[in-house]
C-alpha cells in the first residue's frame, strides 16, 4: 500500500518552487486531514464491508448504479496505461544518467522493465509484496542517511519565505494544491485486490493506520530537512533531492539518493500493475469487457462478490422482517 501511494519523497520538489517553502510544508501537513485521511477511512470501512475483487469499482457500482460503476472502472484502467508508461520512462531517464553513452531514445530498457514487472505480477500477489518490501527498504536507507546528515547541518529557516515573491496567486495556491492532492492520492486503489488478501477486514484498516502517517512523514521530513540544510528553494525542481543530498553529504550521498529515486519508479510500477490489472478482470466479470479476461480465475473472483451479495440480501430481508 505504501509502495503505491507514496513510494518515497520524490515528486514534491516543484511544489517548493511554485508555492514557496512555507506554503509547501503547510500543504504537506494540512492536506491529509482534508484529503487522504478521509479517503483512507472510507476505504477501510468499505473494504471491510465489501472485500471483493475490483474494490472501489464495485463499491461505486453498488452505490450509484451500472453507469457510474462502469465509468469508475474504465477511467481507472485507462489511467493505468499512462502511469505505467510514465514510471518506465522515468526509470530509463535515471538509467541514462548513470550510463550517458547509452541511447536515450531506446525502448529496450522500458520494455525490459515492464516485462520483468509483468512476470513478477503473474507469479502472484505474494511475490509482488516481497519485491515491494525489498524496494522500499532500498529506498529508505539512503533517505534516512540524508535526513540524519541534514539535521546536523541545519542552517536555514525552512518555512521562509512563506510564498514566493512576485508570483501569480493561482500559481502559488493552485499548482501547489494540485501537486499535494496528487501526492496524497491512491489510498483506495489497493481495494482492487482485497479478495487476494488474508483477513482483509483486519489487514486493510491496520495497513491504512500505518501507511497514512508514514506517507505524511515520508514527504514532510525530507522536504523540511532539505530546505533547512541546503536552502536554495528557488532551485528546487524534479529530482532535486539528489542535489540536496550531494550538497549536504557529498557525491556518495547524492548518488545513493539518485539510485533510490530510480528504484522508487520500479516500486511504483510494480504496485501499479498489481492494482490496475484487477480492474479489467472485475469489469469482464460484470459483462463490460470480453469474458476471455476472466477465463483463468472466474470462480475465484466470483466467490467474494457472490458472498457479499448474499450477505447483503440476508441483511435486507432481516430488516424487512
Amino acid at each position: 500500500m505504501f509502495s503505491y501511494t507514496t513510494g518515497g519523497p520524490f515528486g514534491l520538489e516543484d511544489m517548493v518552487t511554485t508555492s514557496g517553502p512555507g506554503m509547501a510544508l503547510i500543504y504537506l501537513l494540512v492536506l491529509p486531514f482534508f484529503w487522504c485521511i478521509p479517503v483512507s477511512l472510507v476505504s477501510a470501512e468499505l473494504t471491510t464491508a465489501m472485500p471483493v475483487e475490483g474494490g472501489f469499482y464495485r463499491w461505486t457500482r453498488a452505490a450509484f448504479g451500472d453507469f457510474w460503476g462502469f465509468l469508475a472502472g474504465w477511467w481507472n484502467w485507462s489511467a493505468s496505461f499512462l502511469l505505467g508508461g510514465i514510471y518506465a520512462v522515468l526509470f530509463t531517464d535515471y538509467l541514462v544518467y548513470y550510463f550517458p553513452d547509452s541511447q536515450a531514445g531506446s525502448t529496450t530498457p522500458h520494455r525490459g522493465l515492464i516485462a520483468a514487472i509483468t512476470w513478477i505480477n503473474v507469479r502472484g500477489i505474494q511475490m509482488v509484496g516481497k519485491l515491494a518490501t525489498a524496494l522500499e527498504i532500498f529506498i529508505f536507507v539512503p533517505v534516512m542517511v540524508m535526513i540524519v546528515i541534514g539535521l546536523m547541518k541545519w542552517h536555514h529557516n525552512p518555512f521562509l519565505p512563506w510564498i514566493p515573491p512576485h508570483q501569480p496567486t493561482f500559481k502559488i495556491f493552485g499548482v501547489g494544491l494540485a501537486l499535494g492532492l496528487w501526492l496524497y492520492s491512491g489510498y483506495e486503489q489497493l481495494s482492487t485486490v482485497a479478495e487476494e488478501v488474508d483477513n482483509p477486514q483486519r489487514s486493510y484498516p491496520l495497513a491504512l493506520a500505518v501507511v497514512v502517517p508514514l506517507s505524511i512523514a515520508a514527504y514532510f521530513v525530507p522536504a523540511l530537512v532539505g530546505l533547512a540544510s541546503a536552502g536554495e528553494w528557488q532551485s528546487w525542481h524534479s529530482g532535486y533531492f539528489s542535489d540536496v543530498a550531494r550538497t549536504i553529504g557529498g557525491p556518495w550521498v547524492g548518488t545513493s539518493i539518485t539510485l533510490a529515486a530510480m528504484v522508487c519508479n520500479v516500486a511504483l510500477l510494480n504496485s501499479t500493475v498489481l492494482t490496475t490489472t484487477r480492474m479489467p478482470f472485475a469489469m469482464a466479470e460484470d459483462g463490460y469487457l470480453p469474458a476471455a479476461l476472466t477465463a483463468s480465475t472466474r470462480a475465484t473472483a466470483r466467490r467474494g462478490w457472490r458472498l457479499w451479495r448474499r450477505r447483503s440480501s440476508m441483511r435486507c430481508w432481516r430488516g424487512r422482517a
